[in-house]
């Protein structure tokens, strides 16, 4: 399954769009990561249970953000269903659908209220990341996300393990090659609405986590990933960006 149905199906109630923006800029597609206070780029694992091992390892009392979407928990609270990517998105979006309802009802009132909420929920409500949320919505409007296949290891690439977390109608995902911003409007259109099925291979577009670092494909962000205390770089557990990932 590809990013953008994976949005599309799992934002209950907030702009897919938005939603797969927000991912992006977040975590750059990568389930198995989290980002630590201080630190600009997400720590990225190849297995889950890496990922779950050293977030909980980790010595500090500040929040972590987990997964595609960053929720916020404390590291010693991370478990293999917070970074699963169908829930984490979801659960993000609730947070952001409460954050609009407030930014409508408050002093914010007229702001956009759904960048607001993506200002207050990737901050705080007292110190809303401006700047995080200008980035989304310029990504919005550009349509510049890039789309791609998850990676099987996530568990999603079946329907019907969909389907018994969301409860919501199958579609089959669109092809990455050569989409254009038309393609990505029909993407969005066929995932909320989907017509007659077709066959897709997934095993020839599947990206695999385990392919070797990339260039960073953020050019806004610093390179500032540092291993966990048990010098998870040296033995292969924390690895940078994947290729897979590059627009």
């Amino acid at each position: 399954m590809d990013l953008v149905t994976l949005a599309t199906l799992c934002s209950l109630g907030v702009d897919p769009k938005l939603m797969h923006a927000l991912v992006w800029h977040q975590s750059g597609g990568e389930p198995w990561s989290f980002t630590v206070p201080g630190e600009r780029e997400p720590r990225v694992y190849r297995r889950l249970r890496d990922a779950v091992r050293e977030a909980n390892a980790l010595h500090t009392d500040r929040p972590i953000r987990v997964g595609l979407a960053g929720l916020v928990t404390s590291a010693s609270a991370v478990t293999e269903t917070t970074f699963l990517p169908c829930p984490n998105i979801a659960a993000a979006a609730r947070e952001i659908n409460q954050l609009t309802a407030r930014c409508e009802a408050g002093p914010r009132s007229d702001a956009n209220s759904a960048f607001c909420a993506v200002a207050a929920y990737h901050g705080a409500w007292k110190q809303p990341d401006s700047a995080f949320a200008d980035a989304v919505r310029t990504s919005v409007a550009k349509k510049d996300a890039p789309d791609f296949d998850m990676p099987k290891e996530t568990g999603i690439e079946s329907r019907d393990a969909l389907l018994d977390t969301m409860s919501a109608p199958p579609t089959h995902p669109p092809s990455r090659q050569g989409r254009s911003s038309d393609d990505n409007d029909r993407a969005w259109s066929s995932a909320l609405f989907p017509t007659k099925q077709e066959h897709t291979d997934h095993a020839a577009s599947t990206a695999s986590i385990d392919s070797p670092a990339a260039e960073n494909p953020h050019p806004h962000r610093q390179q500032n990933v540092q291993s966990s205390g048990t010098n998870a770089m040296s033995n292969g557990l924390f690895v940078p960006r994947s290729s897979s990932r590059e627009p």
